[in-house]
């Protein structure tokens, strides 16, 4: 249910990053202001190189990844693997992860990552 509320509220119009560099302070609460056009909810497998906890980013095969606030809006759901809980914090480098996000021109957002299997072969 929560989905689909998120990519309702993603097909309303609201305006989109034009390719500028970020300014230092951006965050997800920025990134959700800067979108102008439906974006479709992306979907992707990496390894887990970087986490900020204090900038609350993360940085996925190679991509950073602007994550919300445990509440608000759009918490971000997290899942260890074999559970269905977790937390930002409990993210570790090196984990495999699957990842949903968004991606606006200059930086992504993740609603969502969920911790895979450790021995499965992926590429980033």
């Amino acid at each position: 249910m929560r989905k689909l509320l998120l990519i309702a509220i993603l097909l309303a119009a609201v305006p989109v990053a034009s390719g500028a560099e970020l300014p230092e302070d951006y965050d997800f609460e920025d990134i959700l202001d800067s979108v102008e056009e439906a974006l479709a909810l992306r979907r992707t497998q990496g390894v887990v190189h970087e986490i900020n906890l204090a900038d609350r980013t993360i940085m996925i095969g190679g991509y950073e990844y602007h994550v919300a606030n445990a509440y608000g809006e759009f918490p971000l759901e997290v899942s260890l693997y074999g559970t269905s809980a977790g937390s930002f914090e409990l993210l570790r480098e090196g984990m495999k992860v699957e990842v949903e996000y968004i991606d606006v021109d200059v930086a992504r957002a993740a609603f969502s990552i969920s911790e895979i299997d450790p021995g499965l072969e992926i590429e980033h």
